[in-house]
């Protein structure tokens, strides 16, 4: 397994850089970036990009992203998208799988030896909604490995109590603006968007093999 002082010395943005992958905030300065993995603020609990402080993407993904921000700003200016993460190498994939392997988390990561997830080709984003610089409530945090975080049992969990109604239609609001501009929702993870089918990128996309 690559080690955590190995990962830090990679130099993601160039890696990036180098095959076409542009920085979020170069096609929307307005989008917010914080990168929980360049953090210890993760289900991982320490830093696995480095240095790295920009979230970068495919390029037509990153516009999509900046078409939702648009958005969202439409429905209040204070509002606006705040990336937990975007593209990720598979070298991080690895790490992460590798921690939840033989778990009941082990659904929540995709296998990186199987061909990788969305994150490993740049076609998928984590975000959430900030108002006034504050996260709005979503019923859980981000990376929260739990039944609670689905989308797909959301009606139940409201007519229940364990998700409330506030929850349900900040979720419902990042849902909207996402969709509408071509991303695809998450069964099980309320903060994870994509675009494209899975069979179609690992057939037609690079994987990010770094």
């Amino acid at each position: 397994m690559i080690s955590a002082l190995k990962m830090a010395a990679v130099d993601y943005q160039y890696e990036f850089e180098k095959i076409g992958f542009v920085d979020i905030q170069s096609v929307d300065s307005s989008i917010v970036v914080d990168l929980k993995y360049a953090s210890a603020d993760n289900f991982m609990g320490f830093n696995m990009y480095g240095t790295l402080r920009h979230a970068y993407l495919r390029p037509e993904v990153a516009e999509k992203l900046a078409q939702a921000q648009q958005l969202l700003k439409q429905e209040n200016i204070d509002f606006t998208l705040v990336v937990y993460d975007a593209a990720r190498p598979l070298s991080v994939q690895k790490i992460m799988y590798e921690k939840v392997s033989g778990t009941e988390f082990s659904q929540y990561v995709a296998n990186p030896y199987n061909g990788g997830g969305f994150h490993n080709f740049g076609c998928a984003v984590d975000v959430t909604i900030l108002y006034k610089g504050d996260p709005l409530e979503m019923g859980s945090h981000f990376d929260s490995f739990d039944e609670l975080s689905h989308t797909d049992n959301e009606q139940r969990n409201l007519a229940n109590g364990t998700l409330s109604q506030e929850a349900f239609d900040n979720r419902s609001l990042l849902r909207r603006v996402m969709t509408t501009v071509g991303f695809d929702v998450e069964p099980c993870e309320w903060w994870h968007f994509s675009v494209y089918k899975i069979e179609y990128i690992r057939k037609n996309l690079p994987l990010l093999e770094f």
